[in-house]
């Protein structure tokens, strides 16, 4: 039987249908308030090399699940696939949609010649069906994340 899930870029011009899948992870970003606001952030931060890859169903306009991800070169490891956003709506959870976009981040990093994929995850109860995810995906604890909060810009 072949998969009915399609996995393919979403272009700021189509970000209305990475927007119900956005709006799950990050849900008082400013950045999704509109399609027009999120057509807005994605173009601010593509020179940032940041896009987005859509996991899709038959039947479905929308992208069931949203990944939003960038190449970076730290010093201390070098080319790298860092993983700012990834989100699945609530009625498609548990059908392997993450999974999928984190398999196919993998190879895209691979192809990009990266040497690794990062990601940061917030703590907590409500995180730990994501960090098993993570985990069954080859993913580990590598570090602690440190913030500290500036307020807004001047």
């Amino acid at each position: 039987m072949s998969d009915p899930r399609a996995l393919r870029p979403i272009p700021p011009g189509d970000a209305a249908l990475a927007l119900p899948a956005l709006r799950e992870l990050r849900p008082d970003s400013p950045a999704i308030d509109s399609v027009e606001a999120l057509q807005a952030h994605l173009h601010a931060v593509g020179p940032e090399g940041y896009r987005l890859t859509g996991a899709f169903e038959l039947g479905r306009t929308e992208a069931v699940a949203v990944a939003g991800w960038r190449v970076v070169t730290n010093l201390w490891e070098g080319r790298t696939l860092y993983l700012d956003d990834l989100s699945t709506l609530p009625d498609a959870r548990g059908r392997g949609h993450a999974g999928a976009l984190l398999d196919w981040l993998a190879a895209e990093a691979r192809r990009l010649e990266c040497v690794a994929l990062h990601l940061d995850s917030g703590t907590g109860e409500a995180r730990h069906a994501a960090h098993r995810l993570y985990h069954a995906h080859g993913l580990s604890i590598s570090a602690h994340h440190f913030s500290r909060a500036l307020g807004e810009p001047a």
